[in-house]
């Protein structure tokens, strides 16, 4: 079973104003097959959409920075805004693109979940079993490769991530620089 690999803090350098102005495209999880067999099970895929504010849409400066503080090569990043009642089910990441942009093929892929906001009601991260509630704006929490995980907001707020993928700089442990 894949542990998670990576928690802790960073300090906050954002505020909600810096979250709320910003605009975000609907988007679904790539893996199409995925998608139609939680449609079958009847999950409804409306609720399975987030909002994305990827790298080449103009992230701005204070998230550029957050993920120069990982020692990662290779980094984008994408600020998710789930709204209430939405959520993505348990699923592995793909990363078909960002391999195919980085001519990645083997290397160990992390992702790093930085949470913008604090925790309200009704929001949740799972990875590879492992609740996450409660959190304090600033905390990150990473995995590699394709550990299981799932996103929930079943509140009444938005719920604001900031996530990071990267490669482990020179075989080194993935940390903060």
């Amino acid at each position: 079973m894949m542990q998670v690999v990576l928690e802790g803090k960073i300090e906050v350098t954002w505020n909600h104003n810096d979250l709320t102005t910003l605009v975000f495209i609907e988007d679904l999880h790539k893996d199409k097959i995925l998608n139609d067999t939680y449609v079958r099970a009847g999950h409804s895929i409306d609720m399975m959409s987030i909002g994305l504010l990827q790298e080449h849409m103009i992230v701005p400066e204070w998230a550029l920075k957050i993920k120069n503080l990982f020692n990662l090569n290779k980094t984008t990043a994408t600020i998710h805004k789930i709204g209430p009642g939405h959520y993505l089910p348990i699923h592995r990441d793909l990363y078909e693109t960002y391999k195919r942009i980085n001519s990645i093929t083997n290397e160990d892929i992390y992702r790093i979940i930085v949470f913008l906001e604090d925790w309200q009601p009704g929001h949740m991260l799972d990875v590879n079993g492992m609740i996450y509630n409660n959190w304090q704006a600033g905390d990150y929490v990473g995995w590699m490769n394709d550990t299981p995980h799932a996103a929930y907001n079943l509140g009444v707020k938005d719920r604001f991530t900031l996530q990071i993928t990267g490669i482990v700089r020179d075989n080194d442990t993935i940390k903060l620089s």
